[in-house]
Order: structure tokens, then sequence, then C-alpha cells
């Protein structure tokens, strides 16, 4: 009877085992290394449109129609390095996506709730890099006099910062990246002015999703002066679905 007790305690632990070898071969297989580069019903029509989403995220947007404003992400190819004006809100400053045709522009309305990058699965996300680069109108406001309506062009001591915020259960806050876009401070002239690469790895977990902030120096009494836009291709992760 022993022996048999010792048999079958042996079957079942190599019965457990095999379901969990399973278990890790089922996971396994809902692992996926993403690089989003937002080549998903590229906008040939207008050349931007509001919004994105992809196989594992959702970029979400405003849109006051009484108003006629937005925030948040919005999906463009257009390009043109010219005007620096704000009807060109949409355009990156450079020749070209990161890779394909494809981009992200994010306007960051700070009167408003922030606009999320959710995740649309449970599961754990690991971000790597990201590549961002100023729009137009944003350069142009920081660079250029003639360009501006309300802003000023940066000076010694200036900057402009994109934060990443990784959001965990209801959107409860946890750890951030900051990304200088543009950097003014000891004696530098940084320009996020084409496709720069930035680490975002300190984004990761059972993630709710990412929340995006812009701030900037250049401050008035009604908030911020520089346009607070920038543009995102190539964003890299891996997702482990639940």
């Amino acid at each position: 009877m022993k022996r048999l007790f010792t048999v079958f305690a042996l079957f079942l632990l190599a019965g457990c085992q095999m379901v969990d070898d399973a278990f890790e071969e089922i996971q396994n297989a809902f692992t996926e290394a993403v690089v989003e580069n937002f080549e998903k019903e590229l906008p040939v029509d207008t050349g931007f449109k509001l919004g994105y989403t992809s196989d594992y995220l959702d970029f979400e947007y405003f849109k006051n129609e009484e108003y006629g404003y937005w925030g948040g992400f919005a999906h463009s190819m257009i390009i043109n390095m010219m005007d620096g004006s704000y009807e060109n809100q949409y355009s990156a400053y450079n020749s070209a996506a990161a890779s394909g045709e494809g981009y992200l522009v994010y306007y960051y309305d700070s009167f408003n709730e922030p606009c999320d990058i959710l995740c649309r699965y449970f599961g754990e996300y690991h971000f790597t890099t990201v590549r961002l680069n100023l729009t137009t109108y944003t350069y142009k406001s920081i660079t250029e006099e003639e360009s501006n309506t309300f802003a000023r062009v940066f000076t010694d001591g200036d900057y402009m910062k994109v934060r990443f915020t990784a959001l965990l259960e209801d959107k409860q806050e946890g750890d951030s990246v900051d990304c200088y876009v543009v950097d003014f401070r000891d004696g530098k002239r940084l320009f996020a002015n084409e496709w720069t690469n930035f680490d975002i790895s300190a984004l990761s977990g059972d993630l709710w999703g990412i929340r995006v902030t812009i701030e900037t120096t250049d401050v008035g009494e009604w908030g911020a002066n520089t346009p607070l836009y920038i543009c995102m291709d190539d964003l890299t992760y891996t997702v482990s679905l639940l």
C-alpha cells in the first residue's frame, strides 16, 4: 500500500509539472516584442486623424466641437518644415517619419484632463524606447521671434520636457521618466529637431497605461506659452498577456 501511495504521489507531481510546463508555454505564446511605428490605416485624405488604436494600445484624444479645439494624440503623415503657424500643428520638424510614413502627434492641453496611452489587455507591459521629434510649430516658436504669437524664443536655462508616467491599477501614478526634448540648461543647446531615441524602460509591469505630460519654462499668467506638442514614433515594448 505504501509503495502504491508513493507511485501515486509521483504521478501527481509529474502531472503538476506537466501542467506548469504547459501553462508556461501558453504564457510564452502570448509574449510579443512590438515596435509601434504607426503605419496602421494611414490618414491619406487629410494627412492626419485624431486618435490611434494599435493591437495592444489605445491612444486617447478629445475634441471640443463647439469651440473647435482638441487634445491628446493624432495620427499624422504630414511633413512641412517651413510653416511655423498653428495651422501646421500636425507636422513633425523633419523630412520624414522615423520609419515608414506615419507617426503620432501629441498635444498636451494642461487645462483639460490628460489623454493617456491605455493598455487594451491585462498583462505585463515592458516599455523600452521611443523616438521623439519636435513639431514644426513648436520648433519655430522656440527658435524664431517672428513665428511667436504668445511664446518667446528660448534662452539660457530654458527647457521643454516630456514626462511619461506609468499608470497602475485604477490609473494611480507610478514611476515616471523625463525626456528633455529641448534643453538650454548649463550651457547646453539640445533640440529633438530630428528623431531622437529616449530610454523609457522604467515604465514596466502590470500597467493600466501611460500618462504623457509636457512642461516648459516659458510660462505666463494663463499657463504655458510654448506650444506643447511632441511627435512620437517607434515606440518599443514587450507584452505578456494574462
